[in-house]
């Protein structure tokens, strides 16, 4: 018999239902997968689940040399590059050489059946991947796949960099290129200089190893010790209040200040941590929510469903992510007859220091 119900009492006994919506709550949410398309020489046409770059070569065989960016397998390259900077789950979709736009819209569409939060594809040029990504991460957020794309900038001046911004409130950009080891230049290994794009690798990485809360500005990004381009006081003003996620080299390379492009307008989504806590409770809310869909619209089950979506977010103000919350479940009547229950929520998401104001007071 159903715990939940009395389907019969024809039989003289004890019957017993059993309500258990109270134990409900939720599980284990990811905030750092990242899901990645690119061109590779094997294991191309599906999706790998990657932990290590050994896994990757294996899957996806080496990249071919870089060559001033002629190189035409560069998937590995820049699984590489995440697993330098951070990275510890990676979906990888490997496409053919000479794969074009539309097999990369092919392959991130099948990423996104997956449990992905960040994607990236340092092959695609800066204004390709504004294209894609920016319709790309639209839709998947209407379909209940909320995620962020980080790109880079293929431009080298800061202006003509700020003028690549395309604002979106799920998209970073970052700049300038990166310089890093290249294991079959010719001859035999030696550091190339990558173009901008592929320091998207190099920031997604890091992000994806960074708490939902936590901000990459003034982070250290593991992995990098030169970049291709060394910014004046100047540029880094333009870049920065152009929404550009910028790195510099100040005892380590680090990422200037974590932000979208969002920031370029002083947008909701300006921060970096804004978007991730609002799609990691976005996610856990979901999460808490979907088992209570069936069950009876009454009082009791919706302070039941209210009592567990609380759980959640006392958990993050705990984690700090959140500074406080406000939380009621409701249904009118004409709510219940329509089979529907109104979950209001207010939260403050925790905000990052980027800017200390000292005053000395001389006597």
């Amino acid at each position: 018999m159903a715990e939940d119900q009395f389907a019969e009492q024809i039989i003289p006994g004890t019957y017993v239902r059993v309500q258990a919506e109270g134990l409900i709550s939720a599980g284990g949410i990811s905030a750092g997968n990242i899901g990645i398309v690119g061109t590779a020489a094997t294991g191309t046409g599906s999706t790998k689940v990657l932990s290590d770059y050994e896994s990757a070569r294996t899957a996806f065989g080496m990249y071919d040399a870089y060559d001033d960016g002629n190189g035409t397998l560069n998937l590995t390259r820049s699984l590489e590059i995440l697993f330098r900077s951070g990275a510890r789950t990676i979906y990888a979709y490997g496409l053919a050489a000479g794969s074009s736009e539309p097999d990369f819209a092919t392959g991130f569409n099948e990423l996104l059946k997956d449990n992905v939060n960040i994607l990236v594809a340092p092959e695609l040029t800066t204004d390709q991947a504004n294209t894609l990504f920016g319709s790309l991460v639209d839709t998947a957020e209407a379909a209940g796949r909320d995620t962020i794309a980080v790109i880079g900038a293929d431009e080298t001046g800061a202006s003509a960099i700020a003028g690549q911004v395309v604002s979106n409130k799920r998209i970073v950009m970052t700049a300038p290129g990166i310089v890093t080891f290249d294991a079959v230049a010719l001859p035999k290994g030696e550091n190339v200089t990558l173009s901008g794009i592929y320091s998207a690798a190099a920031v997604a990485g890091l992000i994806s190893s960074l708490a939902a809360q936590s901000s990459p500005t003034n982070k250290v990004v593991p992995g990098l010790t030169t970049l291709g381009t060394k910014f004046s006081y100047g540029d880094m003003k333009i870049l920065v209040s152009g929404g550009i996620c910028a790195l510099e080299d100040r005892r380590g390379i680090r990422v200037v200040r974590g932000v979208g492009t969002q920031a370029s307008e002083n947008g909701a989504f300006s921060q970096i941590t804004t978007r991730r806590i609002t799609d990691f409770a976005k996610a856990g809310i979901r999460q808490v929510c979907n088992p209570f869909i069936g069950r009876l619209n009454n009082l009791r089950v919706r302070k039941a469903m209210e009592g567990a979506i609380d759980g959640f977010l006392t958990t993050m103000v705990q984690d700090e992510a959140l500074t406080e919350y406000q939380l009621e479940v409701v249904a009118t009547r004409q709510d219940e007859i329509a089979g529907r229950a109104n979950v209001n929520i207010v939260l403050k998401p925790t905000f990052s220091i980027d800017y200390i104001r000292v005053t000395l007071s001389l006597q």
